[in-house]
């Protein structure tokens, strides 16, 4: 389940929103397109320059409407760098049919495959992109659609189109001027952080990490970590159950010794301390290889991924990737040890209670 959640966020991070964005401030309330970033080189020089990010894009960005001869739909319309994008969103992965800009003649445009079988085109149809320019003037541009985006994010799939930033721009007549400059981090970098700073360098600019940009992710994150609470509640419950069940069936099996040992001196304090000793004993060994089979597992289908394609059709509805790849932290490791020997030394106090509770000249006639 932690992988479903992981990489459904991953996927979202990667293809969407990107570890952080930068907006005119009043441009993200009704996207005017006349609310450019100001001074957008020197935020994008200070951005390639800070040693914990790893990439970054500009973009320009417009609603309108899109159009083929048979059917028209709303849509975004993004105007990107190529080269920029494919390393900060890897969009260029996600082409199901056609190409990437690749050899293309002017006003190249790249739809998802769901608005295509909406639209009722093909890679070569020729579509038509309508919007206001900067003047207030509607305007509109004939685009050849190049490629088709297959992605489990509906929002890539069915409501963005993708066209050159130069020849959006041109069409939005606003020069050189961008909406968006998104970029991503490297793996430990804390993007909440990064924002923070980002914000007071730039703060005529509106700054925002991809969980202020997407709170539905950092609910989901939330409501995902609280189901695996209580799945791993139930599950160490489970292997309470299963010790006292042991562990009393020991005890039953050893009454006679159990109550000679007291007969001949031994203190009860110390036959209750040894029955909880077997009990984290037995933790203790098939722990470990618990958790070396677990490692084992999770590092090979880490790498090679768990092929849900049989089911992909229901996972893409519900925007998960059809192929699996489980992950677990160090500190989840440790998580497991230390329940496992909380769980077993909790369950051992019956076991034991009822071990010291006997009486010594009872046990010894006991068959």
């Amino acid at each position: 389940m932690k992988s479903f959640l992981v990489g459904y966020v991953s996927s979202s991070i990667k293809h969407e929103t990107s570890n952080g964005q930068i907006h005119h401030p009043e441009f993200t309330q009704d996207y005017d397109i006349q609310y450019t970033i100001r001074d957008y080189l020197s935020v994008i020089r200070f951005l390639e320059t800070t040693a914990s990010v790893e990439d970054v894009t500009s973009r320009s960005l417009v609603n309108g409407m899109i159009a083929s001869s048979r059917q028209a739909t709303g849509v975004k319309i993004v105007g990107i760098n190529p080269d920029e994008e494919a390393k900060v969103t890897e969009l260029n992965s996600l082409v199901h049919e056609g190409t990437y800009f690749e050899g293309t003649s002017s006003n190249p445009v790249l739809i998802g495959n769901k608005l295509a079988e909406k639209l009722k085109v093909n890679v070569g149809s020729k579509v038509v992109l309508t919007f206001q320019d900067a003047d207030g003037t509607i305007t509109a541009g004939r685009f050849r659609v190049v490629g088709t985006l297959k992605a489990t994010s509906p929002t890539i799939s069915e409501t963005t189109a993708f066209t050159l930033k130069t020849d959006l721009n041109r069409l939005l007549n606003i020069g050189d001027n961008i909406h968006e400059i998104a970029y991503t981090t490297l793996p430990e970098t804390d993007d909440e952080e990064l924002a923070k700073i980002l914000k007071a360098k730039f703060p005529d600019d509106q700054v925002e990490s991809w969980k202020e940009l997407s709170p539905v992710l950092v609910f989901m994150e939330q409501w995902m970590a609280s189901i695996l609470k209580m799945l791993i509640v139930i599950i160490m419950s489970a292997l309470a159950f299963g010790i006292v069940n042991t562990m009393l069936m020991a005890v039953l099996e050893r009454v006679r010794e159990l109550g000679m040992l007291m007969a001949l001196g031994m203190k009860r304090v110390k036959v209750f301390f040894m029955i909880m000793l077997e009990t984290i004993y037995l933790s203790t060994v098939g722990g470990p290889l618990g958790l070396l089979i677990g490692y084992a597992t999770v590092s090979y289908f880490g790498t090679s991924g768990i092929d849900l394609t049989d089911y992909s059709e229901g996972l893409e509805a519900i925007g998960y990737e059809s192929i699996l790849y489980p992950v677990l932290q160090p500190m989840d490791y440790l998580q497991i040890v230390v329940g496992v020997v909380l769980t077993a030394f909790l369950a051992s106090i019956y076991p034991a209670w009822k071990a010291i509770k006997l009486r010594p000249i009872d046990a010894l006639h006991t068959i």
